[in-house]
């Protein structure tokens, strides 16, 4: 196997890790022993455990805003794009728990690591909202206000409390609310 597999393999395993574990309960030590790597190869990705993380998460929103796009480029109708645009972000949010959810919302780098994650695939979605006025398949709605309030409702199921309260996941979440837009903005 190649030094770049190598490496492609163990960011990977690290995101699972960090995505069902989050940071906080897993040492360098630990970490390198499951990974069956030198404390020093992790050092050699980041210079703490913290950086190592929102390094890994990084890794892992850019290749979800990329699916994003890719699925956004079909031919099907915008309502069925938009839903494929979106599933992508609700079957990555499937593979975080809330030890991750927690964690990054603990960290102030953490959170604007995913307002800023958020707030690119919301200007996506605005942008294909844009797209389907401008062809008739969707009401003409104004699409910024419409990408703010995604924004706003994503952070809010975000919240550990509403989750609590409403009984339902993150994911299950962003389910809901990706049907709500969909069939919200199909013209009549």
């Amino acid at each position: 196997m190649s030094k770049k597999d190598e490496d492609k393999e163990l960011l990977d395993t690290l995101e699972g890790i960090f995505l069902q574990e989050g940071h906080r309960n897993v040492t360098f030590r630990k970490l390198s022993a499951r990974l069956g790597c030198s404390n020093r190869k992790l050092y050699s990705i980041a210079p703490s455990k913290e950086a190592l993380f929102l390094n890994v998460i990084n890794r892992f929103f850019s290749r979800i805003k990329k699916q994003g796009w890719e699925t956004a480029r079909s031919g099907k109708p915008l309502a069925d794009r938009i839903r494929d645009y979106q599933k992508v972000g609700i079957d990555a949010a499937l593979k975080s728990s809330s030890h991750f959810n927690t964690d990054i919302d603990s960290m102030e780098s953490g959170r604007v690591l995913f307002d800023e994650f958020q707030e690119e695939r919301i200007s996506g979605l605005r942008l294909l909202i844009e797209e389907g006025i401008e062809s008739g398949e969707f009401e003409g709605f104004h699409s910024q206000l419409v990408a703010e309030v995604m924004i706003a409702a994503v952070k809010h199921i975000r919240d550990p409390q509403f989750l609590a309260k409403s009984g339902i996941s993150f994911a299950e979440g962003l389910t809901e609310l990706s049907k709500l837009l969909r069939h919200g903005l199909l013209a009549r």
